[in-house]
C-alpha cells in the first residue's frame, strides 16, 4: 500500500487535529479502519515505534529464527551464530525474494530461493564460493558485500520479549516502556518464563487498534461481553472485571489489575522462591493478590493473566501474550503465544495449558465474544466513512477521577478498573505520533 502524497497527507493531518480530542474523551470512528489512516500508520507508528517480535525462549539455540511481521513487512527474528539476537528484514538484496519461507527453524546460513544468494546467519553476504552461484562468471569484477549485507532493524530486549524498530535515533527501549517496566516485571519477570509450543495464527476482518485498546483500558466490557461466566458458576457475579486498579504508566502504554481478597496467593507455593528473588516486596505483594491482569505495550502487544477458575480442584490461569499484526485497513493477523514459568510444578503448566485453549486462544471461548464485537465495530467504521458528519465516540469514563497517592507502583493508578484514563493516553500518544512529520 503506496504512502500518501504530501497534499494528502496534510489533509489527513490536519483532520485528525481537528477531530481526534484524547483529553475530551472524543475519538472519531473514521480512524479504526480509513484507509489514508492505515497507510499513515505504517509509516509513522510500525515504522518509528518499538515493536514485539518474539519472546528469547523461541530462539534458543545459534542459527535458530522465526519469522514475523513489523507493519506489513516480513523479517527474520534469530540469534546468530555468534549467539546475538538480530533482526532483519526477509528480503534478499538481489530481487527482494524472501529469504525464510517458513515460520521457524535453525540455520547456518540463508540462501535465496529464487537466485541462490546466501546470507550469514549474522547478515552478511557470504564469501566468493557460495555468496552468490557462478558469481566469478557472472559478477567478473565482483560484488560490493557490504552493500548486500541484509537491512537490519535495531533491537534490544526487556523480561525476554524481543522487540525491534526500524528508527535509528529513537527513544531506547527503557524509555519507550517507561513505567511499564515496573508492571512487566511482575507479569514477565517473575520467573524464567517461556513460550509453550508455536504461536496460533489466525486472522479476523478487524482493525488493529480495536483488540489493542480493549486489552490497554477495558475491563467495562468483561460484565456484558463475557457474562456467561457467571451463567456457568465459574465467578460469583458478572461485576468480576470492577475490582482492583486501572493503571496509565504513560507512552501509550496501559493495564489493569484485578485483585482478590482471599487468604494467600493464587499462584503456586512452588514457585514462590523464584518470585520473591526476582520481584522487589511490593510486587511482590501486589502478585499476591493478584486475580486477573489485562494490558498493551503500545501499539499493538497485549498480555493477560486471565481470571483464576478452579480446575481439579486447583486455582489456574492460563497466560497469554498477543500481537495484533496490521494486514490492512479493516483486517488483521493474530498472533497468540502461551507462556508459563519454566521451573513450575506439572499441574500448573498442564491445567494452564488447558485453561489457555479454552479460554483465550483460536478456539477460546473468550476470544469468539470479542472477536465478534470488535467485527461488528469494524463494519460499522467502514459504513461510518461514507457520511459527511463525524461519528464521535465517547471515552470520558473516569475523566474526572483523581489517581490514587498511595499505590506502590508507577505511574497514573485508580481504583477500581472500570477507567478510559489510558485509552485516553493511548490515543493521545497516537495521535503525537501521527502528526510528527519526520523521525
Amino acid at each position: 500500500m503506496p504512502l500518501l502524497d504530501h497534499r494528502s497527507v496534510e489533509e489527513l493531518t490536519d483532520r485528525l487535529r481537528s477531530t481526534v480530542e484524547p483529553e475530551r474523551g472524543r475519538i472519531p470512528m473514521f480512524v479504526y479502519t480509513d484507509p489514508d489512516v492505515y497507510r499513515l500508520e505504517l509509516e509513522r507508528i510500525f515504522g518509528r515505534t518499538w515493536l514485539f517480535v518474539a519472546h528469547e525462549s523461541e530462539i534458543p539455540n545459534p542459527g535458530s529464527f522465526v519469522v514475523r511481521e513489523m507493519g506489513e513487512e516480513s523479517v527474520i527474528v534469530g540469534r546468530g551464530e555468534d549467539g546475538v539476537i538480530r533482526v532483519f528484514l526477509n528480503s534478499c538484496r538481489h530481487r527482494g525474494m524472501k529469504l525464510a519461507c517458513e515460520d521457524f527453524g535453525e540455520v547456518t546460513m540463508w540462501r535465496c530461493p529464487y537466485h541462490g544468494f546466501t546470507y550469514a546467519s549474522t547478515g552478511e553476504f557470504m564469501g566468493t564460493l557460495i555468496g552468490a552461484p557462478y558469481e566469478r562468471a557472472a559478477y567478473p569484477n565482483g560484488l560490493d558485500r557490504d552493500a548486500l549485507h541484509l537491512i537490519e532493524a535495531r533491537v534490544d530486549t526487556y523480561a525476554g520479549l524481543i522487540f525491534a524498530t526500524w528508527s535509528a535515533d529513537g527513544p531506547s527501549l527503557d524509555d519507550f516502556l517507561g513505567n511499564l517496566r515496573w508492571y512487566l516485571d511482575i507479569i514477565l519477570g517473575r520467573a524464567e518464563m517461556e513460550v509453550v509450543g508455536v504461536p496460533q495464527k489466525w486472522v479476523v476482518p478487524s482493525g488493529w487498534k480495536l483488540p489493542s485498546e480493549n486489552f490497554t483500558a477495558d475491563a467495562y466490557h468483561t460484565a456484558t461481553a463475557h457474562s456467561f461466566l457467571a451463567r456457568l458458576n465459574l465467578v460469583k457475579g458478572v461485576d468480576f472485571g470492577r475490582d482492583g486498579y486501572h493503571v496509565d504508566p504513560g507512552g501509550g502504554h496501559g493495564l489493569g489489575i484485578g485483585v482478590h481478597f482471599d487468604e494467600g496467593s493464587y499462584f503456586p507455593a512452588e514457585l514462590r522462591d523464584e518470585y520473591a528473588a526476582n520481584l522487589e516486596p511490593e510486587q511482590l505483594k501486589l502478585l499476591d493478590r493478584l486475580k486477573n491482569m489485562h494490558g498493551n505495550i503500545f501499539p499493538n502487544t497485549s498480555f493477560l493473566i486471565p481470571n483464576f477458575i478452579v480446575v481439579d480442584g486447583k486455582r489456574v490461569s492460563g497466560m497469554m501474550l498477543r500481537t495484533w499484526q496490521p494486514a490492512g485497513p479493516d483486517k488483521m493477523q493474530v498472533y497468540s503465544w502461551h507462556l508459563v514459568e519454566k521451573n513450575a510444578p506439572d499441574w500448573w503448566k498442564r491445567l494452564g495449558r488447558k485453561m489457555y485453549t479454552q479460554t483465550f486462544s483460536a478456539s477460546g471461548m473468550f476470544d469468539q465474544d470479542d472477536t465478534e464485537n470488535w467485527e461488528a465495530q469494524t463494519r460499522n467504521s467502514n459504513a461510518a466513512l461514507y457520511r459527511r458528519d463525524e461519528v464521535m465516540l465517547h471515552y470520558e469514563m473516569g475523566i474526572d477521577q483523581e489517581p490514587l497517592d498511595d499505590f506502590p507502583g508507577p505511574g497514573n493508578v485508580y481504583d477500581g478498573k472500570f477507567s478510559e484514563a489510558a485509552g485516553r493516553t493511548y490515543y493521545r500518544t497516537w495521535l503525537d505520533l501521527m502528526l510528527e512529520e519526520s523521525a
